[in-house]
């Protein structure tokens, strides 16, 4: 049974027009990110590749969230996001990604939070905000309220 908490998700950073040149590239730089903004330790990045070897994280649309592997969730500082939207598209698998969300959570939250982040894309007024406002703001108001 699945959790009706309604905490707000902590956006630890947003980047938008990120230029990279291939799905590890993106991966490595949502790592950091969550590693440098504290919503990992060090270490997390490269359990975020380690589960994308294992399992792409492509949801469709042009979206991925990658996330680490159950064994090292002990690396996440609480639950928290990073959000990159590249400058183009870049390959994944067979697939083209604009928008990357990276979750920093312990393995307990993390399926709660792909499901809530999995909603929010469904949403066509706030998919469209991610995939084109230059406010990070507004888009960190709409993955915060997730």
């Amino acid at each position: 049974m699945m959790s009706t908490r309604q905490s707000a998700l902590t956006v630890h950073a947003v980047h938008l027009d990120v230029k990279v040149a291939s799905r590890w590239e993106a991966v490595a730089h949502l790592g950091a990110e969550l590693e440098r903004t504290g919503a990992a330790h060090t270490g997390y990045a490269d359990s975020l590749v380690a589960r994308e070897r294992r399992f792409s994280t492509y949801l469709g649309h042009g979206i991925a969230v990658p996330h680490a592997l159950h064994t090292h969730d002990y690396l996440a500082t609480g639950e928290g996001i990073v959000f990159a939207r590249f400058a183009t598209p870049i390959p994944w698998d067979d697939e083209e990604v604009s928008i990357a969300v990276a979750v920093a959570a312990p393995a307990s939250a993390q399926v709660e939070i792909l499901c809530r982040l999995t909603a929010t894309f469904l949403n066509p007024g706030h998919l469209d905000t991610l995939a084109t406002s230059a406010d990070p703001t507004a888009i960190a108001r709409i993955l915060q309220h997730t």
